[in-house]
C-alpha cells in the first residue's frame, strides 16, 4: 500500500479555492484502480492546515494517478498555498489493527 499525504498552509485568500480543489479530486478517486480512499482534512491549529490523503494499493496506479488530468487539481492547490507545504509517499509493507492496540494495553 502507498500513501500519499500533503499538508499544507493555504495563502491568505485561497483556502476556499484550494478545499474546493482537493475535494473534487478526492470526490473523483472512487472510481479509479486501485485507489482505497482519499479526504481532506482540516486542522484546528490556528493556522488553518489542511490534510490531503490518499491510499492506494499499489505504486503504478498511483503512478497512473500523478500523470493524470486529475491530479492537476492537487498540484494547483499546492501552488495556492504557502510555502510551507508537505507532499510526502509512504510505502507500508504491514499494518496493524484493533489487535495491535489490545495486545499493547495487556
Amino acid at each position: 500500500m502507498v500513501v500519499s499525504l500533503i499538508e499544507l498552509k493555504p495563502s491568505p485568500g485561497k483556502r476556499a479555492e484550494i478545499l474546493e480543489l482537493l475535494r473534487y479530486s478526492s470526490e473523483h478517486l472512487e472510481a479509479k484502480p486501485g485507489c482505497l480512499s482519499s479526504g481532506v482534512y482540516e486542522e484546528t491549529d490556528g493556522e488553518q492546515t489542511i490534510l490531503y490523503v490518499e491510499r492506494w494499493s499499489r505504486e503504478e496506479d498511483l503512478r497512473r494517478h500523478v500523470q493524470s488530468n486529475l491530479y492537476l487539481g492537487v498540484l494547483n492547490a499546492l501552488d495556492l498555498a504557502m510555502d510551507r507545504r508537505e507532499v510526502n509517499f509512504y510505502e507500508i509493507s504491514d499494518t496493524k489493527s484493533m489487535e495491535f492496540i489490545v495486545a499493547v494495553r495487556k
